[in-house]
């Protein structure tokens, strides 16, 4: 740094010790020279270090006061008169602006005067000046009269330059306001402050809360210098104001060794200034400290990103779009930080992720109960309800993540995100100093969440909280009738729609027993909705199911049981708040038809014919397009065999394979057991069989005798071919099928029918894909790879939709097949279509190619169906590698 002249005009810029001081010159282009200036032919009682505390002489603190309130920060006449060869200090002398203190200018005078400074005598053959002279008398005077230095006890002042326990000493004194004296300006933000206590003077090293300068470190020894863009400009903007001031320290936190806090002089609180000016920024980690709150800091520094002062220079300003307020409804909670609305001045629908915060995790044991808790929360809070949204940021679709809109949602005054904060159900995301994309209440999450810690809520109680245990009632025919009773007699009960896969078919929970079940609306039939692009829905099906999730999805009702059905579901009566019946609801729209069989049994009958009279009356829903008079034929259809396929896993074995991706599963469970025991006493029986020869017709479930093994199976006749006498089954158990000479064929007895034990083999097809059939090319390839990749295997098949198996009355699952004991993710289904074994079917392909061009998926494929996307881009691979069929190239290319 450059030193100022040896005599002239400068500014005093502290006090080292009663008789030495530093001076600093005119900045010009950066921070100014400075010179260190010791009175000449005097002295001062020395003060001790931080290593040496206890070398320190009396009254030498009181010394250098005495002259820091004198001089510090005011502009003095100073001259150098000499300079030591050994360590190059100056000395020289100081003069007031006239008239000085009580008439004299001279500041050595003036201090040995007070009696702060002892008069350095000649030595040896030098005799005194008259200077000298005239200090000596001044000297006697102050002895004399016992001032400064001179007064009676010497007294030496406690002093500590550590604090051995940080934590005490912040409690002890936190939020106090504390007399103190910044001694150093280590950076904008960083201090040496001496604090001055009733029992003596305690050092320490303070940060300020919530912000951050930027860093000036030199001549640090081990450590490389490092000074930041405007940190020396920082530093002497702190300098100025606060070097050697008295000022007022509140404590308010700790780091590592260092406390955390705020300085207030009498102008005003520092870390405002610093911000206003542009030379700090805000750091979210220590915001929450602050004494007074974030508030004022943030808008101190909004004031420099508008005016684009010092490091905001480059600052550029966010774009909000034009719709980025609005008021809307909530329609669905899909996860305690992920919700759809629905806009009241578009009624455009959109997905909202609460900005600035992180839930648990669903799938971690330790903590999804937090995570359902949060979920159940917002629920209750806001489902159904007005919201205001205010869009924060929008978060660009990457890394397999799609475009997210992320937003402060308030209903009335309440911050969804802060209520979840404060909860402990919710923890607040940490960014980057420079990032906006934040919030625009962080300061209030952050806050919130400090809150939250101190009383250990939610995940910060260090309690594991996994899911609540829920008893699914429609499980199986025994629990259904296990709860049937209660249920029944329990009249009217609070119930939550956790969701519909119908128009009259739902899952409900009860919070009061904590279980759920399958719900269906008794005296209606419901429209079917197609669950797979291949499976067409009813009309107006759709605009049914559309409507009660409007009306029900996670909405509070109450339900009346009144009866079960065959599949374990509990059939009865819906309430909205206000007690409107659903399916009366539903039937004034058009949006049901009314079955009068089991509408005739409900105590709501009339009610139901009424309002099936309004829709037909009204040409409404599906009576616009079907006539009125025709006989619905509902009535020749119970609602409780309306039913509807949900996505569901099982673990099975493939006991078959056939073309065209048709395959036999087996479903591994308690029935695989029933099934070995079954065929051992099935074997035992036909070993002592005398039965006579039995005819079977068409469709008969008869034991036949495979010609591979000649054991006996449970099969069941496909077809009988009378010229000669053969017979085509299928055995039920396996998959597999044959034709058997009459001789093979015999009676099943009733102790080994399907009654007993359902067939074992359930038709599958491999999902989504076009596979050669048995007459085809690569027929064999296929089956040699399947066989390969599942023979022996327990595999999960993810059943994804239901489709009408062309050789029976019977459905077909279609499935995605997964290697249970591997560890990848990509389906069997994947690796065929990967190795071009197989195609993706073109109406998929053609319905996942529509999604992309409307924006429902992106190039990476999350949207609707992830796993359509990823077979999408494994035909893709197998395209360009010329794997399997595509060996010749694209033989799509001209359908």
């Amino acid at each position: 740094m450059a030193q100022i002249p040896s005599s002239g005009r400068a500014v005093v810029k502290s006090v080292v010790s009663g008789d030495t001081v530093v001076l600093r010159g005119r900045p010009v282009n950066g921070p100014p020279p400075e010179r260190v200036l010791s009175f000449a032919n005097v002295s001062a009682p020395r003060l001790g270090s931080a290593k040496e505390p206890e070398r320190e002489e009396a009254f030498a603190f009181e010394s250098r006061e005495y002259l820091r309130k004198l001089l510090v920060g005011k502009e003095v006449a100073f001259k150098v008169e000499y300079t030591t060869t050994t360590n190059k200090r100056d000395f020289g002398v100081l003069t007031l602006a006239p008239p000085g203190l009580n008439g004299e200018t001279n500041l050595t005078r003036i201090l040995v005067k007070e009696g702060w400074l002892k008069v350095k005598q000649p030595e040896g053959k030098r005799t005194a000046n008259e200077e000298t002279v005239l200090l000596s008398g001044l000297e006697e005077e102050a002895q004399a009269a016992k001032k400064g230095i001179w007064a009676d006890p010497s007294t030496t002042r406690k002093v500590a330059s550590e604090v051995s326990d940080l934590r005490a000493f912040l409690e002890k004194h936190k939020k106090t306001p504390i007399d103190a004296i910044i001694e150093q300006v280590r950076d904008g933000s960083t201090y040496r402050v001496c604090l001055l206590l009733p029992w003596g003077n305690q050092y320490i090293t303070l940060m300020l809360s919530g912000v951050k300068a930027p860093i000036y470190r030199k001549d640090v020894p081990g450590t490389e210098d490092l000074v930041e863009p405007y940190a020396e400009e920082a530093k002497y903007f702190v300098e100025v104001r606060l070097l050697q001031r008295e000022v007022k320290v509140i404590l308010e936190g700790v780091s590592n060794n260092n406390f955390v806090g705020s300085v207030i002089h009498p102008v005003g609180n520092i870390a405002e200034a610093l911000l206003g000016d542009g030379f700090a920024k805000v750091v979210d980690w220590t915001l929450t400290l602050v004494t007074d709150g974030p508030a004022k800091l943030r808008a101190a520094e909004e004031r420099a990103k508008g005016k684009k002062l010092r490091l905001w220079k480059d600052y550029v300003a966010k774009q909000r779009e034009s719709d980025h307020d609005f008021d809307a409804v909530v329609t669905k909670i899909i996860t305690p930080e992920t919700i759809l609305v629905q806009s009241i001045k578009s009624e455009q629908e959109r997905k909202i992720t609460l900005a600035s915060i992180r839930v648990p995790k669903a799938k971690d044991d330790k903590e999804a109960g937090y995570n359902w808790e949060g979920r159940e929360l917002l629920r209750s809070k806001v489902i159904g309800k007005k919201v205001h949204v205010s869009i924060d940021f929008v978060k660009p679709a990457e890394a397999g993540f799609e475009r997210r809109e992320c937003a402060t949602v308030r209903v009335g005054d309440q911050n969804l995100a802060e209520l979840l904060v404060s909860r402990g159900l919710a923890q607040v995301v940490r960014y980057r100093k420079d990032d906006d994309n934040r919030a625009s209440a962080y300061d209030q999450l952050l806050i919130a969440e400090d809150a939250a810690m101190k009383a250990g809520q939610g995940v910060h109680s260090k309690k594991d909280n996994p899911l609540p245990k829920i008893t699914d009632a429609s499980e199986n025919a025994q629990k259904a009738k296990q709860n049937f009773l209660s249920l029944q007699r329990g009249g009217l009960i609070k119930a939550v729609v956790e969701y519909a896969s119908s128009a009259s078919r739902f899952v409900v929970w009860i919070p009061h027993d904590n279980i759920k079940l399958t719900f269906l609306l008794t005296g209606i039939r419901g429209f079917r909705v197609g669950r797979t692009p291949s499976e067409k829905s009813e009309p107006f099906a759709q605009e049914a199911l559309d409507y009660v999730n409007k009306k029900v999805l996670q909405r509070d009702v109450e339900i009346k049981v009144d009866s079960m059905d065959k599949t374990s579901g509990f059939v009865g009566t819906m309430f909205l708040p206000g007690k409107h019946n659903l399916a009366v609801l539903l039937l004034e729209r058009g949006f049901a038809e009314l079955h009068e069989y089991s509408a005739s049994k409900t105590t709501f009958g009339r009610e139901l014919l009424a309002a099936d009279a309004v829709a037909k009356e009204g040409r409404k829903g599906i009576w616009s397009i079907k006539d009125p008079n025709e006989s619905n034929g509902a009535e020749e259809v119970a609602v409780e065999a309306v039913e509807s396929v949900q996505e569901e896993t099982k673990e099975v074995q493939i006991t078959e394979i056939l073309g065209s991706g048709q395959i036999y599963v087996q479903v591994m469970g308690p029935d695989s057991k029933r099934l070995e025991k079954l065929m051992s006493d099935f074997a035992d029986h036909h070993k002592k069989f005398s039965g006579p020869q039995h005819t079977p017709r068409n469709g008969e479930y008869v034991s036949g005798q495979f010609s591979a093994d000649n054991a006996w199976y449970r099969a069941r006749v496909k077809k009988v071919n009378q010229e000669d006498k053969t017979f085509q089954v299928l055995y039920i158990d396996y998959g597999n099928s044959e034709i058997l000479p009459l001789e093979r064929i015999r009676v099943l007895d009733s102790q080994f029918s399907t009654m007993t034990l359902p067939a074992q083999a359930i038709e599958a097809q491999i999902a989504y894909l076009n596979l050669p059939k048995a007459e085809d090319d690569f027929h064999e390839d296929v089956y040699l790879r399947l066989q390969e990749l599942t023979e022996g295997k327990v595999l999960q098949a993810r059943v994804v939709g239901r489709t009408k198996s062309t050789g029976s009355t019977g459905s077909v699952i279609n499935v995605l097949l997964f290697d249970k004991d591997h560890s990848t993710t990509e389906s069997l289904n994947e690796i065929l279509v990967r190795e071009g074994l197989g195609t993706v079917a073109k109406l998929y392909a053609k319905h996942f190619a529509q999604e992309q061009k409307a924006g429902v998926t992106d190039s990476k494929g999350k949207g609707k169906s992830n796993a359509l996307a990823s077979l999408v881009a494994a035909q893709e691979d197998a395209k360009k590698a010329r794997s399997g069929m595509w060996r010749y190239g694209d033989f799509t290319e001209d359908d």
